[in-house]
């Protein structure tokens, strides 16, 4: 039920999108609108990337500074608002890369915050999850950069191979072979952690 609600809240919030964000050229509170509909995409995307929540929370902050400062050129050219936040976002994330910090991928578990705290209480299934963890962690820590980012705007910001393309100036159709050939070269090291 809570899912179909959310779905459906998306769903009419991303056909307003245009209009709250050109009202959020000018109005505060249409900004608040934008921030706290995109702000768990994009911090799930940038906890994805960084290896620390302090970071996150810098980087976050600094992408939403750069949309507010930016927000009043930013047109609709039949790119949508997602992929010109995101392409924000992979810019914030480059500079910080930039200043010579190395790539670090953060606990699977801290990128997506959500959990059922009766599954969490279990001790088997919390070793269980921590060596699972690890194990991914360790198979995405071998792809190269741009298949990591696709993957990670894909499965930690939800987003779709279209907004993914626009954000990476890919094609829709190069986005979704980038997908299916990363998941088809990671399957059998996925298969080997069940």
């Amino acid at each position: 039920m809570a899912y179909k609600l959310r779905e459906l809240v998306t769903s009419a919030l991303e056909k307003l999108d245009p209009k709250i964000v050109e009202s959020a050229k000018t109005d505060s509170q249409a900004f608040a609108t934008l921030y706290d509909f995109y702000f768990p995409k994009v911090y799930a995307f940038v906890m994805s990337r960084v290896g620390s929540r302090e970071a996150a929370e810098d980087i976050v902050s600094d992408i939403f500074l750069r949309v507010l400062e930016n927000i009043r050129s930013y047109e609709e050219r039949g790119h949508g608002f997602t992929a010109w936040l995101f392409t924000v976002a992979r810019n914030v994330i480059f500079d910080f890369y930039g200043s010579g910090r190395k790539r670090e991928l953060l606990p699977l578990d801290e990128g997506a915050q959500i959990r059922d705290e009766g599954e969490l209480a279990q001790p088997g299934k919390l070793a269980e999850q921590s060596e699972l963890k690890e194990k991914v962690k360790t198979v995405m820590d071998g792809l190269p950069e741009r298949e990591l980012c696709i993957l990670q705007m894909k499965f930690f910001a939800g987003l779709q191979n279209r907004e993914i393309a626009l954000a990476m100036n890919l094609t829709e159709s190069n986005v979704g072979i980038i997908l299916y050939r990363v998941l088809r070269k990671i399957k059998p090291d996925l298969n080997n952690l069940f």
